[in-house]
């Protein structure tokens, strides 16, 4: 990143003698800038001329200042007089004089994005005031997502509000775009929104998942970050077999499906007893896609105790559930 580099004790020293000699003029007739250049628009590497031209100069100590658009930061002196405050070579000036009119003229080599700006022509009338002109430069440069003004990943509970923000910086102004991943339908309907913030309001659980925000001004390529909106809610249990057969002496899974966010505890049991691992059961738990959780319960050879009905019972945050499964006898052994 291209910084602006200021000789500090230079410009101490031109200030002191600037205001020292303006306030010794004598001028019947005040100085005036009579032109200034327009507005600037150039490419990075390009250069730019800005043009400052004054009237009735006299002795006056003419200055190039340079500030941020919305003037949010301390301003850059750049030159006094004839003498650049900055040290790097990409910028030149150049002073000329003639039956008391000047032309003050600041070139920039090599653009860079950080030379976009307010360029203030500056007459320095005494201590206390000053006669100025500004010329704005803009720079064309890609869009840049800034980094400090979104979140990689936001969590709501479902029902809640959810404000998914993007901004960006670029010349000419980027345009914001939102879609979700494989285009899925956004929330408030569409495959596309325009804007720097998308707001979901009364979040469902479907509507978790990627969102992917673009910043693109027709320069370079867009920029795109990724935002994982993460929706809270409770557990709900689906039985893929609420009734199941087996035979004395084979072994037997019972399982349900469970989908919740955060992921939930799950636990088993028989007769309002828990079953644990071990002895004539194996507990086993498979995660999947979409915050769902497939637990098992493998019985090892099935006894006349087994049989009766099995309760699954899953936990989270928000709230819990349970559903219930039955295992009874059958004649012929069942295989899967």
């Amino acid at each position: 990143m291209w910084l602006l580099r200021v000789n500090l004790p230079l410009i101490t020293t031109l200030l002191s003698v600037a205001l020292t000699l303006s306030s010794a003029q004598q001028a019947t007739t005040s100085p005036s800038i009579v032109f200034i250049s327009p507005e600037q628009i150039k490419d990075i590497g390009e250069q730019v001329t800005l043009n400052c031209s004054i009237a009735n100069v006299k002795n006056y100590i003419i200055g190039w200042q340079k500030s941020n658009r919305d003037r949010t930061k301390e301003s850059n002196i750049i030159s006094l007089g004839v003498q650049l405050a900055v040290t790097e070579d990409r910028f030149r000036l150049n002073f000329t004089k003639e039956n008391n009119n000047a032309n003050y003229v600041l070139e920039i080599h090599d653009i860079v994005n950080t030379d976009a700006g307010l360029y203030e022509c500056q007459i320095l009338v005494n201590s206390t005031s000053k006669i100025t002109k500004t010329v704005e430069l803009q720079v064309r440069h890609p869009p840049i997502l800034l980094e400090n003004q979104h979140t990689n990943t936001l969590t709501k509970a479902e029902g809640e509000d959810a404000q998914l923000v993007c901004r960006a910086e670029g010349y000419p102004r980027p345009t914001i775009s939102w879609r979700r991943e494989y285009n899925a339908i956004l929330p408030i309907g569409g495959q596309t929104f325009t804007g720097n913030e998308l707001r979901l309001n009364g979040l469902r659980r479907e509507d978790r998942g990627t969102y992917y925000c673009t910043a693109d001004n027709g320069v370079g390529r867009p920029d795109t970050k990724t935002i994982t909106l993460e929706v809270e809610f409770a557990p709900v249990i689906r039985v893929p077999r609420p009734k199941v057969a087996q035979a004395v002496d084979y072994d037997i899974d019972v399982e349900c499906v469970v989908q919740a966010f955060p992921a939930p505890s799950i636990a088993w049991y028989r007769d309002g007893k828990q079953i644990h691992n071990g002895g004539s059961y194996s507990i086993s738990q498979i995660g999947s896609p979409d915050d769902v959780t497939t637990s098992v319960v493998k019985v090892h050879s099935v006894a006349a105790e087994h049989y009766g009905d099995y309760v699954c019972k899953a936990t989270n945050k928000v709230g819990q559930a349970e559903a219930r499964l039955n295992l009874f006898e059958s004649v012929i052994p069942v295989t899967f």
